[in-house]
């Protein structure tokens, strides 16, 4: 068996170690440091994006708050009676579509 003298395996382990310890460095660290102008936009995109979700969702959030009283209460509407029948349905199914949209 060969013997290795001390001094030359300190030397042979710290090179070992330098080398394991440079290679591990130079792998987490980026090839490139700037950004591509394409992934700059699509991030600015998903960004605005984002800020549009929440603004829509903030927005929605509030208009459930919003308390829509009965088109068919006659305390909100009194001068209905008033109206002649058909003028008075006329009436009722304008504020029906207004309500109901779709």
């Amino acid at each position: 068996m060969v013997s290795i003298n001390g001094n030359l395996l300190k030397r042979v382990i710290f090179v070992t170690v330098f080398i394991l310890l440079f290679s591990t460095n130079a792998e987490s660290r980026p090839l490139r440091s700037k950004r591509a102008v394409n992934e700059v936009q699509l991030m600015h995109n998903l960004g605005v994006h984002k800020h549009v979700e929440l603004r829509q969702d903030w927005l929605q959030m509030k208009l459930r708050g919003i308390h829509t009283a009965s088109v068919k209460n006659t305390d909100i509407i009194p001068e209905l009676k008033e109206l002649y029948p058909g003028e008075a349905e006329e009436i009722m199914a304008v504020l029906e579509k207004l309500m109901n949209p779709s």
